[in-house]
């Protein structure tokens, strides 16, 4: 027996109806939020955290090049993390916190 999915349903509820369980953690947005945006990048340092991946170390130091050339960008600090698929250690988060005024990240193969 099909069961009724109407467009005025909310995702869950459709996602429900069909049988499908949704692989979202219900408390993940209450754990995690985004920064206040900066003014701008002028002036500021800018940290490019890395996955160890040797493309991704490419692209973010050719756009930590980009922000420079263009935007006036103080200071770029690269890093990697230790193992592409963990995330990064508390040592290196709290080092781009401390010293950073925002953080770029990427994965690239």
């Amino acid at each position: 027996m099909a069961t009724a999915v109407t467009t005025g349903s909310s995702v869950s509820e459709r996602l429900e109806a069909l049988g499908i369980m949704s692989p979202v953690d219900p408390d993940a947005e209450n754990k995690w939020q985004a920064a206040p945006r900066i003014d701008t990048i002028a002036g500021k340092c800018g940290g490019f955290l890395a996955n160890k991946k040797a493309n991704a170390e490419v692209l973010l130091k050719d756009v930590k090049d980009l922000m420079q050339e263009r935007y006036g960008l103080g200071e770029g600090i690269m890093i990697d993390k230790y193992i592409y698929s963990r995330p990064a250690s508390e040592e290196i988060i709290e080092s781009l916190v401390t010293d950073c005024d925002f953080v770029v990240t990427a994965i690239a193969d």
